[in-house]
C-alpha cells in the first residue's frame, strides 16, 4: 500500500509530498519526496488567510487550499509509474487556539486547517484521509503536536537505554520530540512546541518587502544581537509553561513585537530574531540535553546556515552531536509530510495516532476522517 502524505506547514510557502510504501508487518519504506512551491500571488493570499482571515475568506479558503493540493498532486504524479492508494492530507493551519476560552460559561478550544477532503478526493480521484487534529481535541488534547507518533517510528531505533534522542523541527513554529531509550525499544518522553521557528524572521523580511525569508541567514549573519531586546522577548510567559503545550503564528507574530525593533538596524533585528529561535529551542531542550546522544534537526530551519551554526555551537558545549533527518533517510523538508503518511496508515489500521504525553489528551484515539472517491 502506498500513501502520499501532504503537508503545508506554518510557513505557508508550499506543499510537501512524501510517498511511502507500507507492509503487513508494520514496516514502511520512504519512496520519494517532492515539493510544490506557491507562486507569489498564492503565497501572499495564504499569508492573508493566516493573518487576517474573514468568514468569507475562510469559507472560500477550504476550496482554494484543496485546489492547490490538487495542483501539487498533479505535479507530483508526473513521471511516476504508480499512483498512491490514499492521500493523507493535513491542510493549511490558519489558526490554533489550544488553550481554554470561555464563551457563555462554556469551555472551548479549537484549531482550523483549511482543506475540503471531499473536493480533494473528487479532483484527484483518490480516497483522502484528513481532519487529523479534531479527535485529539475532542478528548481534551491540544491537537498538537501529532508528529511524535511518527517520530518514534522514523527515529526511535537504537537509542541507548535511558538516553534521549531529540527530534527538532524548525518550521514557522519550532517543535521537539524527546525520545527515550528503553531496555526493549524506545518511547516518547514528551513533545511540545518550543516557540517561534522561522516565522518571526520570515514575517520581518516580508514586512520590509525584502523577500519571503532570509536565505541561509545571510542578513542575520551580518548583524549583532541586541541583548536587552532578546531578553525582553524571552520573558514571554509561553516559554515558562510546562508541557504539554502548543502554539501558532497567531501568537508568535511580528505585530506583537515589531515596536521593540524600531530604531535598530535591519541586520541586527534579524540577528536578534534568529537568536530568539535558537535560545528558546535550547532552553526547551536543556532539561534533557545532558543525557542526550544526539539532536536530529528537520524543517526549513535546517537549511538556515546561520541559525543551524548558532544552535550547533550551543549543543557542542553540552557534547551533543547535531545531525539532520537526512542522515536517517528522511530529507529535512520531508519529515512532516512523511509523518502524515504514517498517521494515515495508522488511521486505516484503526491504530491511535495521538500521544497523550504530547497533546494532553485524556486518552489515545484514532485520528482522521476518510473520504472515499467522490
Amino acid at each position: 500500500m502506498i500513501i502520499l502524505g501532504l503537508m503545508s506547514g506554518t510557513s505557508g510557502d508550499g506543499i510537501d509530498g512524501v510517498a511511502a510504501e507500507f507492509y503487513d508487518n508494520d514496516c514502511f519504506k520512504f519512496l520519494w519526496h517532492k515539493s510544490y512551491k506557491f507562486s507569489e500571488r498564492q503565497f501572499t493570499r495564504i499569508q492573508r488567510l493566516i493573518k487576517s482571515a474573514t468568514a468569507e475568506t475562510i469559507t472560500l479558503g477550504h476550496a482554494y487550499i484543496s485546489r492547490l493540493y490538487t495542483e501539487a498532486c498533479i505535479s507530483f504524479f508526473e513521471n511516476e509509474k504508480a499512483l498512491p492508494d490514499y492521500l493523507a492530507a493535513h491542510g493549511q493551519t490558519v489558526f490554533h487556539h489550544p488553550n481554554i476560552a470561555i464563551w457563555d460559561e462554556l469551555e472551548l478550544s479549537g484549531t482550523l486547517q483549511l482543506l475540503d477532503g471531499f473536493l480533494l478526493s473528487h479532483l484527484t480521484k483518490l480516497p483522502v484521509i484528513y481532519n487529523f487534529r479534531q479527535a485529539d481535541m475532542a478528548v481534551g488534547g491540544q491537537g498538537a503536536p501529532l508528529v511524535p507518533f511518527a517520530d518514534l517510528k522514523m527515529f526511535g531505533k537504537n537509542i541507548e537505554n535511558k538516553k534521549y534522542r531529540i527530534i527538532l523541527n524548525i518550521g514557522g513554529i519550532a517543535n521537539v520530540t524527546i525520545l527515550q531509550g528503553l531496555p526493549n525499544g524506545s518511547t516518547v518522553k514528551c513533545a511540545f512546541d518550543t516557540g517561534p521557528g522561522n516565522g518571526l524572521m520570515d514575517d520581518y523580511m516580508q514586512l520590509n518587502k525584502l523577500g519571503r525569508f532570509d536565505e541561509s541567514g545571510k542578513i542575520a549573519s551580518q548583524g549583532k544581537t541586541i541583548d536587552d531586546v532578546l531578553k525582553f522577548f524571552l520573558a514571554d510567559p509561553y516559554f515558562e509553561q510546562d508541557p504539554p503545550k502548543s502554539t501558532g503564528r497567531e501568537y508568535f507574530c511580528i505585530e506583537r513585537i515589531k515596536d521593540r525593533l524600531q530604531n535598530i538596524s535591519f541586520s541586527d533585528c534579524m540577528s536578534t530574531l534568529t537568536d530568539l529561535t535558537v535560545e528558546s529551542i535550547f532552553r526547551a531542550i536543556k532539561p534533557y540535553i545532558y543525557n542526550t546522544d544526539e539532536l536530529v534537526v528537520a524543517g526549513g530551519g535546517a537549511l538556515n546556515v546561520e541559525l543551524s551554526e548558532r544552535l550547533r555551537k550551543k549543543c557542542l558545549l553540552s557534547n551533543v552531536a547535531v545531525k539532520t533527518s537526512t542522515e536517517y533517510g528522511i530529507p529535512v523538508m520531508a519529515r512532516e509530510a512523511m509523518a502524515f503518511s504514517i498517521l494515515g496508515h495508522a488511521f486505516l489500521n484503526r491504530e491511535p495516532g495521538n500521544l497523550p504525553t504530547a497533546t494532553g489528551a485524556s486518552k489515545e484515539v484514532v485520528l482522521g476522517s476518510l473520504v472515499s472517491v467522490c
